[in-house]
């Protein structure tokens, strides 16, 4: 009796673990943004994201850490490279590398570009 007792609270804590693993990470919310041109770098893009309104429509979503201002990233797809380019972009923070400048008035956070929205509004952060 013991054992199948055992057995079954075995059973229950890994169908426990196995519910809490399935679970998928949120995805980060669109953010407008504007191409300002090349960083210090070859290949890096410094961005200059809009602004959060402070809206409702960003209540209950995966917003992470971006909260407007510049941003830097290496990998912007070939389409918006052109300076002035307007787009909506799904980001998310790169905290392995950045650009090196030999010397840089200022530096940006660096991120990585997950996905460009299409046809969805872009959250304005």
């Amino acid at each position: 009796m013991k054992r199948f007792l055992y057995l079954s609270i075995l059973y229950f804590c890994l169908a426990l673990v196995a519910a809490g693993c399935s679970k998928s990470a949120p995805a980060p919310v669109c953010h407008a943004a504007e191409v300002i041109g090349q960083d210090c770098e070859t290949g890096w893009y410094i961005l200059k994201l809009e602004k959060n309104s402070g809206g409702a429509e960003s209540k209950g979503r995966y917003i992470g850490q971006l909260q407007g201002g510049y941003v830097t990233t290496d990998n912007l797809p070939e389409a918006y490279q052109k300076i002035g380019t307007k787009i909506a972009l799904r980001l998310e923070l790169n905290g392995a590398y950045g650009p090196t400048c030999m010397s840089a008035s200022m530096m940006y956070l660096a991120v990585r570009v997950v996905d460009t929205c299409n046809g969805e509004a872009p959250d304005k952060n």
